[in-house]
């Protein structure tokens, strides 16, 4: 019983160190799929739809190459095309 308590401990203590490394909780923020984003957005997306005025996330099922929209903050979409 000891020996599984020392374990845990150890595997607690292994998490914390991880969580400090890796400089605390901090998250990267996930904006909605095809909200507008400024150009220089400065967090990586999986998968973007590129535009004359920002880009957007859209999901994965767009592929590079095809026609896509993002939708600006007074709901007008703009048109685009998925660039990775």
């Amino acid at each position: 019983m000891d020996d599984v308590r020392g374990l845990l401990a150890l595997v607690v203590v292994a998490l914390a160190l991880t969580e400090v490394a890796l400089g605390g909780a901090q998250q990267i923020p996930v904006p909605p799929f095809y909200a507008l984003l400024p150009a220089n957005y400065p967090y990586a997306l999986i998968r973007v739809c590129s535009t004359p005025e920002g880009i957007c996330a859209v999901p994965h099922t767009v592929l590079p190459g095809q026609p896509c929209q993002c939708v600006r903050s007074d709901g007008v979409w703009v048109q685009g095309v998925c660039t990775h």
